[in-house]
């Protein structure tokens, strides 16, 4: 039977990522403005869905495979590309794919990108790129603005799904509170890469922030200053982005560890920080020891950031009005509904279709967790399934309880009646 469906079961089909070029000759406010985007299926289609609307005419000029010439012969996106023409200084319509530049011209920059990687020169390769968020970060960012603005020393959490893009949109609520100095305090020090990476493409220096850390695997990386050389060169002209690693924190003599450091986070030694974002706030947060320590961090506003805030929605530490939930529901509906007449393409379209279902355990099982364990003849401890301790992994990223994991997966996947 199983052979029979996947028979049937179209799984994959072809893709080809092109890049391609359209004018609109009837329309005047283009004029010397070319038209360059991105899909995976035909060209013509997908530029006749960004006209037909407006009943516009179009010229396509030419489309290419979206794919490098040199090694690593990877594929890459418009946005890529989009990128390289930035760091060209060619202008481009705010907020669209038009750029002012002539389409042959558009097509010999299209050939060395996909020659050069789109390598140039040192100084125009520290340009940052333009960013425009989507409907659901613009929300959070507006709603979190509005109510730090309207409270003091106010705490926001965003429940938000993995590829929420968070730090772009943590980056951008920052900018709209005019916050000059930041602190960025995370249990897990590898997120720190893209904290930096956001920074480095985004902003920079020219955006008036300069980046401070002094963990590992960013701190000798370009545009990354320790507090010391902060204070020496900017900190009377610019502001501040200080990431920390929640274990560096509480290792501080000044947030009850053993180590003199981080004097100038603390509300003791240091300044009052305008916002202080806590990144995968459900990680080894929750604790009273950490409490301690952020109490002792003297700051206007909190931004949580969490995919899974399980223990702080439960004890009810944010009021609704101080919560934005964005779920793998909510990207599921905008892919669903996403307007193909858009002149952009699809962001959430690249994302995989998802199917949720429930999972009920057997009269057995059930039975037998209802009566508990007897621990004495008066002591009976109640069974209490934890999701996370189930998939709780060691220092190797190896799951503990790797043979039940495995069963799980099984009888979700192998047994006829599931």
């Amino acid at each position: 039977m199983a052979a029979d469906i996947t028979d049937k079961v179209k799984t994959t089909s072809k893709v080809v990522p092109q890049c391609y070029a359209y004018t609109t000759p009837g329309v005047p406010a283009h004029n010397g403005w070319t038209k360059i985007g991105y899909t995976e299926r035909d060209v013509d289609e997908r530029i006749k869905e960004q006209t037909h609307t407006a009943g516009i005419k179009y010229k396509k000029e030419w489309e290419r495979r979206a794919v490098f010439a040199t090694k690593p012969y990877e594929s890459f996106n418009d946005k890529r590309f989009h990128a390289y023409l930035k760091k060209l200084r060619i202008p481009r319509e705010n907020m669209t794919e038009w750029f002012f530049i002539e389409p042959n011209a558009a097509l010999n920059k299209f050939k060395d990108f996909v020659e050069n990687h789109g390598m140039i020169t040192e100084n125009d390769a520290d340009a940052v790129e333009s960013y425009t968020l989507r409907e659901e970060q613009e929300e959070a960012v507006r709603r979190t603005a509005d109510y730090f603005n309207g409270h003091e020393d106010a705490e926001f959490l965003w429940n938000a799904k993995p590829r929420f893009g968070k730090t772009l949109s943590a980056y951008d609520l920052c900018m709209k509170l005019k916050a000059k100095n930041i602190l960025i305090v995370t249990n897990r020090p590898a997120i720190a890469n893209s904290w930096y990476s956001d920074y480095k493409r985004f902003f920079g220096l020219q955006s008036g922030y300069v980046f401070v850390s002094n963990v590992d695997g960013i701190k000798d990386k370009k545009f990354v200053y320790s507090h010391e050389d902060y204070i020496k060169q900017y900190e009377k002209t610019k502001g501040c982005i200080e990431f920390v690693s929640l274990q560096d924190l509480k290792g501080s003599i000044y947030f009850g560890g053993r180590y003199n450091k981080l004097s100038e986070i603390s509300a003791e030694k240091g300044i009052t920080w305008d916002v202080l974002i806590i990144d995968e706030a459900h990680e080894g947060v929750d604790t009273y020891k950490t409490d301690i320590a952020f109490d002792k961090i003297r700051r206007k506003w909190t931004l949580h950031l969490s995919g899974t805030p399980f223990k702080a929605l439960a004890n009810d530490k944010f009021p609704e009005s101080a919560i934005y939930n964005w779920t793998y529901a909510d990207e599921q509906k905008k892919k669903c509904y996403w307007n193909s007449a858009n002149e952009t393409e699809n962001p959430y379209a690249d994302l995989p279709r998802l199917s949720l279902f429930t999972y009920q355990m057997s009269d057995i099982v059930r039975d037998k967790a209802e009566k508990g364990i007897k621990l004495s003849d008066d002591d009976i401890m109640e069974y209490a399934f934890d999701l996370n301790e189930f998939f709780r992994t060691d220092d190797k990223e190896k799951f503990i309880y790797e043979d039940d994991v495995d069963k799980f997966l099984d009888a979700l996947t192998r047994q006829e009646k599931f």
